[in-house]
């Protein structure tokens, strides 16, 4: 009877201690202006320009101290890439054909902390692990691991949250293949929108 009674209060305490944990879901859907420059600049090299990148995620936040939580998640990227190859001089380079797969995709697990500035403002900064699910993009392979920094705003109710978040993204920074010091960084200055629910 003991040993039921010490389960049935620890079930008690622990879902009273769940329900007061702090743990918010987000769902949020940016856009950024995104650039892929080489880390080394090379004379006479192919270009590439992203357009549209657009990015969908769900994150789920856990509330530490009054001012701090931590927040992970994953999100779902797509863009178009306009890719504009350097060819040699020749007399009938209309006849050139090259592949080129202009859908841009990418799948990313930010893990990063927030830090509360106030009712309205918070900062936020951590590591964003890349997973470049598309191929025939003619730039680096973006999957890695690389980081997001921001300042966002959010207004809370009761039970839900809006949120907008200005962010800097810069990926590939620490890549799962190693392509030497001509590889891609593909970077994003964006903002994101999200509705949370907290329990």
């Amino acid at each position: 009877m003991k040993k039921y009674t010490f389960l049935t209060f620890f079930f008690l305490i622990s879902v009273s201690v769940f329900a007061q944990s702090g743990f918010e879901v987000k769902g949020y859907f940016g856009v950024s202006g995104a650039l892929a420059n080489r880390k080394v600049d090379l004379e006479g090299a192919s270009s590439v320009d992203l357009e549209a990148l657009v990015e969908v995620g769900v994150l789920l936040s856990k509330s530490i101290y009054e001012k701090f939580s931590i927040t992970g998640g994953l999100s779902y990227s797509f863009a178009q890439v306009k890719y504009y190859p350097n060819f040699p001089p020749c007399f009938n380079c209309l006849s050139i054909v090259y592949d080129h797969n202009p859908d841009f995709q990418m799948l990313s697990i930010p893990i990063y902390a927030e830090y509360s500035l106030g009712k309205i403002f918070y900062a936020a900064a951590g590591p964003v692990v890349d997973f470049q699910l598309s191929e025939g993009n003619n730039f680096s392979d973006q999957s890695g691991v690389g980081y997001l920094a921001g300042i966002g705003a959010k207004l809370d109710t009761e039970k839900f949250s809006f949120s907008i978040f200005p962010n800097y993204k810069r990926h590939n920074v620490i890549q799962f293949e190693k392509e030497g010091n001509y590889k891609q960084i593909l970077q994003e200055i964006g903002v994101q929108f999200g509705v949370g629910y907290k329990f």
